[in-house]
C-alpha cells in the first residue's frame, strides 16, 4: 500500500477509457498505460531522487489523462518525504513541510490534458488520497491549480521541471485538422513536418521544459526510430539530450488490440558522450504475464545492445554485433542500390472496389468486353517468388473513351455506387471522370515483366509477375531499367531479396509497425543494396529452379480444389516444398560465401 492509500487509480482510468467511443480514443489519442509500464518509467526517473537535496521536485505529465503516472509519482514522493521528513525539516526549517500530501499536490505535481472529464477524475483521486493519508480529522479538500485542462503544446510554462513523464497522444497527420497542423509545422518545425505524428511535438516540448539534468520517461510508438518522417525528431533528440535507455517493446501487447509497437525512452537533458542501453524484445509477449517489466528485460526474450550515442546516425541503426557484420558486409560488397537499377511504382487506387472489382465467378464478367478486364492482385496473393493466380478482375475503365457506348458496365457495375464515385476528391475537382479509377496509373507499368511485393508483411515476399497482373495499392512493384537488363536478371534479384540474409538485412533498416509486421515502402525497399560477383550465375539458376517448383506447387494445390485428390497430391507438394527449402538454403550459403560471413 503506497503512500498510505488503497485507492486504485488504474481501475478508475480503465473504466473511464472503456466508457469512451473508439472514435474518441483515436481522434484524441487516448490510450491509458498499464501499471507495469508506469512503474518502470517512474523507477527509471523518480525513484532514486534525492529528496533531502531537493524536497520540492517538479514533476510534469503533458498528457496526464486520469493521472496514472502522477498518482504513482505521488505515492513515490509520499514515501520518500515520509521516510526523510525529519531530515528535510531540520535542513530547511521546522515547518518546511507541514502536510506531506498538500506539499506534493500543490508544489510537486503538474498535469495537463485536453480531456476535462479526465482532469476532474485526477483531481478527485488526489484529494481522496490526501484524505486517506491525513485522516478524517483533516477532511479538507484542496484546490489543485497545477493540473489544468489545456492543450500542452500551446501552454507556456514559466517554470522548468525536474521530471517529465507520460504517454503522449498518438495522432497521425491525417486526423489533425488543417489549422492545427499548420500551427504544429510553425511552432514545432524542428521535429514536425507533413507526415509526422503529434507525439513528436511532445518530445520537443518536454526537452524545452526540462531543467539541465532533468529526466524524461515516455512511452510512445517506436516507428519514429526508422521512419523518414521521424528524421527531424531523431536529430533533435540526439543533439539536445542524453539518450539513457530505449526499451523496444515491439511484439509486446501493451495496448491491447491497437496494433501499436511501443517504445520506452529514458532521456536526460545533458548533452555528453553517452552509452545508450537498448533493450529489444525479440518475441511476441503478453504483458499480463509479467508483474515487473524488469523480469521481461532480463529474460531470454530480450536482447540488450549498447551503442555510443555519437554512433546513432540518421536512421538510428541499432544492431547487435552479428547484424552489424552483415550490414557492413552488404554495404561494402554492393556496388548497386535497387533504386538505381529499377523503377518502382504503387498499385491502383480505385476509390470504390465494389464498383470496379469482380470475382471470377461473377456472371457480369461474361458481358464485359475482355479488353477492359485485367487480372487483379492484392497483398495476400503475393508469395515468395510467385504470384498466386488471380481470382478477381479489375474493370480498367480508364480505357473507356465514351461511357455511353458501354451501358452494361454503367448500369450493372457503376451506377449502384454512383454517389460514392462522384464524391471522390478527384471527381469533385473535375480531374477524373466519375466512371474512371481514382488512381489508375499507366497501363504499361503493369503489362510487363516486373517484381511485386506486399507493402506490409512479416517477411520478405518478392515475386516475379509475367502475367500482366494489375494490383491494388497494398502492393508495390518495380521493373529493371533497360540499361540494366543485361546486368541483372529478375530471377537473380528475387533470389537475393527472398534470402534469409536479405530478410534480416531489410529488418535492420525497415520500419516495424508491431506484431512483427514491417512496412515495405519503396523509401526503404528501393534503398537496399545489391551485389554481383562470381556466384551470380549459380544464384540465378537456383532462383529459376525455385520459381519452377513454386509454380508446380500452385498447380497441385489448384488440382486439389478441382479433383479432391488431397492425399496423393499433398505428398507431391510436401516433396516439392522440401526441394524448394533445400535450394533456398543453398542460395543463403552462396550469399554468405560472397559476403564472407
Amino acid at each position: 500500500m503506497q503512500g498510505g492509500s488503497n485507492i486504485n487509480n488504474y481501475d478508475i482510468s480503465k473504466s473511464y477509457e472503456d466508457s469512451l467511443s473508439t472514435y474518441d480514443k483515436k481522434t484524441k489519442g487516448i490510450y491509458y498505460t498499464p501499471k507495469t509500464i508506469v512503474s518502470y518509467i517512474l523507477n527509471e526517473t523518480l525513484k532514486n531522487h534525492d529528496i533531502v537535496k531537493n524536497p520540492q521536485p517538479r514533476i510534469l505529465d503533458l498528457s496526464c489523462g486520469c493521472g496514472n503516472f502522477l498518482i504513482e509519482a505521488y505515492d513515490i514522493l509520499y514515501n520518500l518525504i515520509k521516510n526523510n521528513l525529519e531530515m528535510i525539516n531540520k535542513t530547511y526549517g521546522e515547518d518546511y513541510i507541514k502536510n506531506i500530501s498538500t506539499h506534493i499536490i500543490t508544489k510537486c505535481i503538474y498535469g495537463i490534458d485536453i480531456d476535462e472529464d479526465a482532469i476532474k477524475i485526477l483531481k478527485l483521486t488526489l484529494n481522496r488520497k490526501k484524505l486517506s493519508n491525513d485522516g478524517k480529522e483533516k477532511n479538507l479538500p484542496i484546490i489543485i491549480n497545477n493540473i489544468s485542462c489545456e492543450d500542452a503544446l500551446k501552454k507556456n510554462y514559466k517554470i522548468k521541471f525536474d521530471y517529465i513523464i507520460g504517454n503522449p497522444p498518438y495522432i497521425g497527420h491525417k486526423i489533425l485538422d488543417k489549422d492545427y497542423k499548420k500551427f504544429l509545422i510553425e511552432e514545432y518545425k524542428e521535429v514536425y513536418k507533413d507526415k509526422s505524428d503529434l507525439y513528436f511535438c511532445f518530445y520537443k516540448k518536454a526537452i524545452d521544459l526540462l531543467k539541465e539534468g532533468g529526466k524524461i520517461g515516455f512511452i510512445t510508438p517506436r516507428y519514429f526510430l526508422e521512419s523518414p518522417s521521424g528524421k527531424l525528431l531523431r536529430e533533435y533528440l540526439t543533439n539536445n539530450c542524453s539518450i539513457k535507455k530505449l526499451i523496444d517493446l515491439n511484439g509486446v501487447n501493451v495496448f491491447k488490440n491497437l496494433g501499436i509497437a511501443p517504445l520506452i525512452s529514458i532521456l536526460e537533458k545533458k548533452v555528453k558522450n553517452n552509452i545508450v542501453a537498448v533493450y529489444k524484445v525479440n518475441d511476441t509477449v503478453n504483458m499480463d504475464n509479467y508483474k515487473f517489466l524488469d523480469d521481461l528485460l532480463n529474460s531470454n526474450k530480450c536482447e540488450k545492445i549498447s551503442i555510443h550515442q555519437k554512433n546513432l546516425q540518421n536512421n538510428w541503426l541499432i544492431l547487435n554485433d552479428e547484424d552489424k557484420v552483415i550490414y557492413e558486409k552488404i554495404q561494402e560488397k554492393s556496388k548497386y542500390i535497387l533504386e538505381d537499377i529499377a523503377v518502382s511504382f504503387q498499385g491502383i487506387i480505385t476509390g470504390c472496389d465494389k464498383a470496379f472489382i469482380l470475382n471470377e465467378d461473377d456472371d457480369r464478367i461474361n458481358y464485359i468486353d475482355n479488353k477492359f478486364l485485367k487480372s487483379w492482385i492484392k497483398n495476400r496473393n503475393v508469395n515468395q517468388y510467385v504470384v498466386e493466380e488471380s481470382r478477381q478482375k479489375l474493370i480498367y475503365s480508364n480505357d473507356i473513351k465514351d461511357i455511353n457506348k458501354y451501358p452494361y458496365i454503367v448500369k450493372e457495375c457503376l451506377m449502384p455506387y454512383e454517389k460514392k464515385l462522384k464524391n471522390r476528391r478527384e471527381c469533385i475537382k473535375s480531374t477524373r471522370k466519375w466512371y474512371e479509377l481514382q488512381w489508375g496509373r499507366e497501363k504499361s507499368l503493369f503489362e510487363r515483366k516486373k517484381i511485386m511485393y506486399p507493402y506490409k508483411s512479416t517477411n520478405n515476399r518478392f515475386a516475379i509477375d509475367e502475367n500482366n497482373n494489375f494490383s491494388s495499392a497494398d502492393v508495390y512493384s518495380f521493373y529493371i531499367k533497360k540499361e540494366y537488363e543485361k546486368v541483372f536478371s529478375y530471377e537473380y534479384i528475387i533470389a537475393l531479396l527472398n534470402s534469409e540474409i536479405y530478410d534480416r538485412y531489410f529488418k535492420m533498416i525497415g520500419k516495424c509497425m508491431g506484431n512483427k509486421v514491417y512496412d515495405y515502402y519503396p523509401n526503404k525497399v528501393m534503398k537496399l543494396r545489391i551485389f554481383k560477383d562470381y556466384n551470380y550465375d549459380e544464384i540465378e539458376a537456383l532462383g529459376k529452379k525455385i520459381i519452377f517448383i513454386k509454380k508446380q506447387i500452385e498447380k497441385l494445390r489448384n488440382n486439389i480444389k478441382l479433383q479432391g485428390k488431397k492425399h496423393i497430391l499433398n505428398k507431391e507438394i510436401y516433396y516439392l516444398e522440401n526441394e524448394s527449402h533445400f535450394l533456398q538454403n543453398k542460395i543463403n550459403e552462396l550469399i554468405k560465401e560472397s559476403l564472407t560471413i
